[in-house]
């Protein structure tokens, strides 16, 4: 068998899995009779964090490789927080949401996105620019948040669980705008692909193979942000699943491969945030503990990978 073909079964073999994990969740551990609008909602949160978790892995990838660095999701370039203050902005001052807020947050998302690179590149433009720029911004926008978040909560209490990021009101109104944004991220993978292995490898060569590297790098960007961003508008911050998803994908795949690692990275990160909120919506409430934001349990296992890559990345070379 050629390395291909190992890649490609192993892409089906967690394609699988995740699929397995669908039927596990809603049918595993269940009553023979079900309160039809008890399984309704289960179905609809089921499929809901599979496709927030696809859209966020294929666009951690882009991010990644569109910018050449490893340390960077839409959580650490402040684009969930952007979005999220953008959010929060809208709900204070209009009692209209779900087909508007996507647009509202996709506006505050490439803000913070584009002011991030800005400032990242006038202080040098390497890895560490990105994730120094990034915490900065992020944690102004973040801060900006948590201030309107008092505000909004005599007018919308459950504005708060964007906070930490999480599945407990997944609605069938948020179905066809998550489709549309899962669909549009896969759309463009066929025209990224090599592009971003080629931008990997730096710009002089892209332009030698044909490509323009400022058009693939920013449509890999606009992408990634934009859509991210709709996942926040609808389930919060849940951040470090984008980051996480690629580097395991590559491990897997022994490769940097974009062909393989970007559609990998989507099923791996919807697997994993489909197990997470699995252990947020059951196990926590079995054991008494009650229903644990999926974000905060990404957080506590993103965290210290993102740490360790800082780690193994930079021992020795910042003094």
């Amino acid at each position: 068998m050629t390395r291909d073909t190992h890649r490609l079964i192993l892409l089906f073999s967690l394609l699988t899995a995740l699929f397995l994990t669908i039927y596990a969740s809603l049918f595993i551990g269940s009553a023979k009779h079900v309160n039809p609008l008890v399984m309704e909602y289960r179905y609809t949160r089921v499929i809901e964090v599979v496709l927030a978790g696809l859209v966020l892995g294929v666009s951690g990838a882009y991010l990644q490789s569109s910018l050449r660095n490893p340390l960077v999701d839409h959580y650490i370039l402040g684009i969930g927080s952007g979005a999220l203050f953008s959010v929060y902005i809208f709900i204070l001052f209009s009692s209209i949401y779900y087909l508007i807020l996507p647009f509202v947050a996709i506006v505050g998302g490439l803000t913070a996105l584009f002011l991030t690179i800005t400032i990242a590149e006038i202080i040098g433009g390497s890895d560490i620019s990105y994730v120094l720029a990034g915490i900065g911004v992020n944690s102004l926008f973040a801060g900006l948040a948590h201030l309107l978040s008092y505000l909004i909560l005599v007018k919308n209490p459950y504005a708060l669980y964007l906070l930490a990021g999480g599945f407990t009101l997944a609605s069938p109104d948020y179905k066809i705008p998550l489709i549309i944004s899962a669909i549009i991220v896969l759309a463009t993978y066929p025209f990224l692909a090599k592009p971003l292995n080629a931008l990997l490898l730096g710009d002089e060569l892209v332009y030698q193979i044909g490509y323009n590297p400022r058009y693939y790098r920013l449509l890999a960007i606009i992408t990634a942000g934009m859509f991210s961003s709709v996942i926040v508008s609808y389930f919060g911050l849940i951040g470090f699943i984008g980051l996480v998803s690629p580097h395991i994908s590559r491990f897997l795949l022994r490769t940097g491969d974009n062909r393989f690692v970007i559609p990998l990275s989507g099923i791996v990160s919807a697997l994993l945030l489909l197990i997470t909120d699995d252990l947020a919506r059951s196990v926590f409430v079995n054991i008494g503990i009650g229903e644990v934001p999926a974000g905060s349990i990404v957080a506590v296992i993103g965290a210290p990978f993102f740490l360790f890559l800082i780690l193994s990345r930079y021992r020795g070379v910042l003094h």
